[in-house]
Order: structure tokens, then sequence, then C-alpha cells
């Protein structure tokens, strides 16, 4: 069996995947809520931003977010250049994946708790994307204030993440 007989059950399982994500998020959706943009597992409506994320140990989780819960907001970029944006916010209760047991300094074992977070990045494909245009555009209409741009970098230079690594080519 070579790779590529795996592709479409691979590529099925990713749609499916994407469509059960999708479908979570408009399950929270209030019945006179306005979809202005939807993107990724980010859902923009007239009144909040609902992302989703992968929980353990199956399904997705997800949370909204109020425009008017929204403190400050700053956009930001991966290393490769892709646009994120952080929301500032007053602290909302997530599920989490968490270690089940502690004793002294140890933690092992896996479980789900609700965890406090007062901030969230999106990550979005480009600064093109009908959500992020829409959150921004949103934020900027309700006067929330902007804090400063950020840049997320990998750590080191390339040299040194690929040190060590070596590939291997054989003719055949």
């Amino acid at each position: 069996m070579d790779a590529n007989s795996k592709e479409p059950d691979i590529a099925r399982r990713a749609h499916r995947r994407r469509a059960e994500r999708e479908a979570s998020l408009r399950a929270r959706l209030l019945p006179d809520e306005r979809v202005v943009a939807q993107r990724r597992g980010v859902v923009v409506t007239d009144r909040r931003v609902l992302f989703a994320w992968e929980g353990y140990p199956s399904g997705w989780r997800s949370d909204a977010l109020g425009f008017q819960e929204v403190t400050r907001w700053s956009v930001g970029r991966r290393h490769d250049g892709r646009p994120l944006l952080r929301l500032e916010h007053r602290s909302h209760l997530r599920p989490e994946r968490v270690a089940a047991h502690h004793f002294l300094w140890f933690a092992w074992g896996d479980t789900e708790a609700e965890v406090p977070h007062d901030d969230v990045t999106l990550a979005f494909g480009s600064e093109r994307d009908e959500a992020f245009q829409a959150v921004i555009a949103r934020l900027e209409k309700t006067d929330v204030p902007r804090g400063e741009d950020f840049v997320i970098s990998l750590s080191g230079t390339r040299e040194e993440r690929t040190r060590g690594s070596q590939a291997f080519l054989r003719r055949l």
C-alpha cells in the first residue's frame, strides 16, 4: 500500500472534521444573529465572534466573545507573514486539557477542566480573509482601543533550528 492510496481517506476525514467544526459553531448561533463572515473555525456575527478548537477526548469546543466584552485588540504576524488577531477581554472559562494528577512538582495524566482566559489569539490565512476583515471593521466601529502590533517568530536562526537534521537521498 503506497502513500497515495491513503490520500482520499485522509482528505475525507479532514473534510468531515471541518464540517463538524462549522456545525458546532453554527449550533451556538442565536436565532436573531446575523453571520457577517465565516472562515476556518471563526464565525463573525453582528454581535460577537465565535471560535472553535479541538477538544479532549473528542469533539469540538467553542467560545463566543461579544464585541462589547473586548477591552483591547492587537494585530500580529506569524513568522511567515500570516495575520493574527489578539482580543483581550474579561475572563472566560474555557475547557482545556490539563494534567489529571499532581503531587509536589510532578504532574501526569490527562483530563479536561475549565481554565480562565482573558485573551484569545485568532489565526487567519491572509489579510484578505473575510472573518479577519469583519472583526477589525467591527472593532474599529465600536472604538475599542488598539494595542501594539506584535510578531510571533520562531526561536533561534534557521541554521540552529535545522542543525542535526539530515536527509539522505537514494536513486532508484
